[in-house]
């Protein structure tokens, strides 16, 4: 609609163990009014707790646009707004949003994931012998429970030590499990566990299993070439979509047309430069409303190749 407003994007998803940063979300053309009330937006420090306003936002070609799939609009990110504030610079009137992700805060949550301000009492009780998977299952749920939690990761991750973990934040969590889990298994592409937050979801993964109902990635979905970025990681960019999270498993296509076998051509440019299972190790979603390039309206994803083998087992 010509008179709505235009919308800015720079929204990181990152697994909990990594630095990721922040996200803004900008507003455009919104009333002198509107600007005044920002200041409601920011959290509300005392020394002894810190209030958070907590954001969510939606994305993706719902019907209507080009490119056109519901299926794939939905959330994008979720989490709390960290600085709130108005700008005014000529005609143009601003209102931007710089959020944390995965922190929501609600009844059944009060303190979020942990801060240095408020701690969470998180314990890790990991029974010499057994696999890591169990106990972080009852670790999270535990510490957490107002979030639905899912761990899927190798059953072969085992110390031979009974070593229990007190972390008051799921960033150190998310490290010592990565850590640990790299230091026990050392076959060669594994990824490690990661840890992601989204909404009320907590996810624990790795790259250890087969991948289960992936979501196709179609050549009509990609904006350029997937790329290397990293041994084993690619990278690679769609149209925005909502309906990739941190861990999802993806399959890229493999031709951009159908053929019968007799007709199968060989021409460089019309398949994927890579093929097959990924999973979602990290995704930065980026858009500009009203800007009418197709990458303006995107997400970028860092993807790592699912590895369906038996891991060693490796204890310390």
């Amino acid at each position: 609609m010509p008179g709505a407003w235009n919308v800015e994007l720079d929204l990181p998803g990152i697994a909990v163990d990594t630095s990721q940063g922040f996200g803004l979300a900008r507003v455009w053309g919104i009333s002198v009014a509107e600007i005044a009330q920002a200041n409601n937006l920011n959290p509300i420090i005392t020394a002894s707790s810190i209030k958070w306003k907590n954001i969510e936002i939606y994305g993706g070609m719902k019907a209507g646009l080009p490119l056109a799939n519901p299926a794939q609009a939905g959330l994008l990110y979720s989490g709390v707004i960290s600085q709130a504030f108005g700008n005014w610079v000529g005609k143009d009137m601003t209102l931007d949003l710089v959020c944390q992700p995965g922190q929501q805060i609600g009844t059944s949550n009060t303190g979020g994931v942990g801060s240095v301000v408020n701690p969470k009492n998180i314990t890790l009780n990991w029974p010499a012998g057994t696999p890591l998977g169990p106990a972080l299952q009852s670790c999270l749920q535990t510490a957490f429970p107002g979030y639905t939690v899912n761990v899927n990761v190798s059953s072969n991750i085992v110390r031979n030590n009974l070593e229990p973990h007190y972390t008051p934040t799921i960033e150190q969590l998310g490290q010592y499990c990565r850590q640990t889990s790299l230091d026990l298994v050392k076959t060669q592409g594994y990824s490690g566990v990661s840890i992601s937050v989204q909404g009320t979801t907590i996810n624990a993964f790795d790259n250890s299993g087969t991948a289960s109902n992936p979501i196709q990635i179609n050549f009509q979905d990609l904006i350029g070439q997937p790329t290397w970025i990293e041994s084993p990681n690619i990278q690679l960019k769609t149209v925005m979509r909502g309906d990739l999270k941190i861990g999802s498993q993806i399959m890229l296509p493999q031709t951009i047309i159908a053929n019968t076998q007799q007709a199968n051509s060989s021409i460089v440019n019309q398949r994927a430069t890579f093929q097959g299972g990924f999973f979602v190790v990290s995704i930065r979603h980026v858009g500009n409303f009203r800007e009418p390039s197709g990458e303006a309206w995107v997400s970028i994803i860092e993807a790592a190749p699912n590895k369906p083998v038996a891991f060693p087992a490796v204890t310390d």
